[in-house]
């Protein structure tokens, strides 16, 4: 039986099947051939979810950030939630690394747009001055970057060489790590947003206020 005339796999499942080919052989591996052959499909008749082969990353990219999502509600606090999005953000990167060049360009390509305009207006609405919304947006998305780039690639390190033996103060810290990964992450984002905000009105030559836990311990 020949293919059909006609895509008969959804959007969806096409963006499972272009997030695996890029989880388990790269970015190079991706084709809107391969798509086909994988989906057994004409590759053409991709064309029908899909502009381009960058729409393809596009999607996949935002199926890969399922769970970084804005609040739909002005209850939780939002330092909690920003930084938690930040958290799932990095654990996004950490679990599919070969994305992160295509996330660099996060904003030409209008990866998550939506999302983050959502995530400024309810800073805005809950408080967060305008004029600190922005830094600490870019600071938290930096360090998720930054973090789960450099991880990813000392990670695929295959220690082939005898850096190990050349290097032995650093191979022992590295064997003896007392703070895991997420742990270290989680720290940096919280204090990555103190100091935003600290600097913020200073520069504004206005005390800061104090945060919620600070308040209780007060009273």
């Amino acid at each position: 039986m020949g293919r059909p005339k006609q895509a008969l796999i959804s959007r969806r499942k096409t963006l499972e099947v272009a997030l695996r080919i890029i989880d388990e052989e790269g970015l190079d591996a991706l084709s809107i051939r391969r798509l086909g052959d994988e989906l057994n499909v004409r590759g053409i008749s991709l064309y029908h979810h899909f502009k381009s082969k960058e729409h393809i990353l596009v999607g996949a990219s935002e199926l890969a950030l399922a769970n970084v999502r804005t609040p739909n509600t002005t209850n939780a606090d939002w330092r909690e939630w920003l930084i938690s999005n930040a958290i799932e953000y990095w654990k996004a990167l950490r679990a599919h690394p070969n994305l992160i060049p295509i996330l660099m360009r996060r904003h030409p390509l209008r990866i998550g747009l939506t999302e983050h305009n959502a995530t400024a207006g309810l800073l805005a609405v809950q408080g967060v001055p305008p004029g600190v919304i922005m830094p600490l947006m870019e600071g938290l998305e930096s360090l998720a970057l930054g973090s789960a780039a450099y991880e990813s690639a000392a990670d695929a390190d295959t220690g082939t060489d005898d850096w190990q033996e050349q290097n032995p103060f650093l191979f022992h810290v590295r064997r003896n790590r007392d703070i895991s990964r997420a742990r270290v992450f989680e720290v940096m984002a919280k204090a990555a947003v103190d100091a935003v905000l600290d600097e913020y009105y200073a520069a504004a030559g206005m005390d800061a206020p104090l945060q919620p836990e600070a308040n209780a311990n007060k009273a």
